[in-house]
């Protein structure tokens, strides 16, 4: 592994030429500030970015008005479905569904068994997300409103204290921190694997550039 960034990071996301990832610092006055940063993965070294291209690249084409009714855009996890609805799902399982043209069309703060939700895949008509506080996750249908399927339980150890996942193909990649696992999660028969075991807490899970990255509680590598 070869490390790339240090902690206190916020978010980090793919895009073209590598990741793009936020930190917060502190101002003169006492206030908290987001700042933005890239890594170019092709020529493996650091690469200035501005808000405008952090927003483009996490909300699509219609960010300016997304993030101006978000307010907080940079906590949440965000996936653009097929039929190019932009779903923000928040740590405290606040989600949002905004339409192609940065239209809110439906808001509610889910729960599953009382228990928030976190982090968001869309797959055809469902949304894939974890619960920390279940050990499990789930997928929820945003046209009948509901959670369809629960993979995992508090009770079992498929996944401890899964934080946030990320879908390549035809599978879901589960970041579990308790555990300090990646797990597999395929969706042809819904089986449960080992995929990348570290040291550490594992946050986040993506790829960008052939090369696959992590979000770790030391910093950000490429693996």
């Amino acid at each position: 592994m070869q490390k790339i960034v240090d902690t206190d990071i916020i978010d980090i996301i793919a895009f073209s030429n590598g990741i793009i990832y936020t930190k917060k610092s502190e101002a003169p006055n006492g206030a908290v500030r987001v700042n933005f940063y890239g890594y170019d993965i092709k020529r493996m070294q650091k690469t200035p970015v501005t808000k405008s291209v952090y927003l483009l690249n996490k909300y699509g084409s219609e960010y300016k008005k997304i993030a101006e009714q978000l307010g907080d855009y940079v906590s949440c996890d965000v996936d653009i479905s097929d039929s190019k609805q932009i779903i923000v799902v928040y740590p405290s399982g606040e989600t949002g569904v905004f339409s192609h043209d940065g239209k809110m069309i439906w808001s509610n703060d889910l729960r599953y068994h009382e228990s928030e939700i976190a982090g968001v895949v869309c797959d055809g008509r469902f949304i894939w997300s974890v619960v920390p506080e279940q050990n499990c996750v789930v997928s929820y249908s945003l046209s009948h409103k509901k959670f369809s399927m629960r993979i995992g339980s508090k009770e079992s150890e498929s996944f401890q204290k899964p934080v946030s996942l990320s879908k390549y193909n035809d599978e879901l990649y589960i970041c579990n921190e308790k555990s300090q696992k990646v797990r597999v999660i395929s969706l042809k028969d819904y089986s449960v694997t080992d995929f990348r075991i570290f040291d550490e807490p594992v946050y986040k899970y993506l790829r960008s550039c052939g090369k696959e990255v992590v979000w770790l509680q030391s910093g950000i590598y490429i693996l």
